[in-house]
């Protein structure tokens, strides 16, 4: 298994899919590699230390996919919970040019934003509708990053 950088407590519940017994997430993982393999210490409904699983992230949904077929077969729609071990995968943000150009001229540094605000700040702008509402959203992203020194 790959070195383990960080560690996320997941949940969610068993779906089977062509015979295979699947770990769905609650809630859509964002940040990460997808078909990333690692580490899943399940707790419940069993405890397992170590379930070897790869990332699956989809457009809306995250699914750990056991590499082991010794997974207990659980019922379908049980919950289950556990600790994701994350390797070397997870993705720093990417900047877009137009951003990362108005945060230089203004002297703001960008490398230094944890990875929810970057979350934040980069789905706020993404969501931008027209280039006159995208040009509007940098310019508060900058003002609110200026306002916090």
């Amino acid at each position: 298994m790959p070195r383990h950088t960080s560690q996320l407590t997941v949940h969610g519940r068993l779906q089977q899919r062509e015979g295979r017994m699947l770990l769905v997430v609650d809630e859509r993982l964002s940040g990460y590699d997808t078909f990333l393999s690692t580490t899943l210490r399940l707790e419940r409904p069993v405890h397992l230390s170590e379930v070897p699983v790869r990332i699956l992230t989809f457009d809306d949904v995250t699914v750990l996919s056991p590499l082991d077929p010794l997974l207990p077969q659980g019922q379908v729609g049980e919950e289950w919970s556990g600790t994701l071990l994350i390797p070397h995968g997870a993705r720093p943000p990417t900047i877009p040019d137009d951003l990362a150009q108005a945060a230089a001229e203004a002297g703001v540094d960008t490398g230094g934003w944890s990875p929810a605000e970057a979350r934040h700040l980069l789905t706020f702008l993404g969501e931008a509708g027209s280039d006159s509402v995208r040009t509007e959203r940098i310019g508060m992203i900058i003002a609110a990053l200026e306002g916090r020194s």
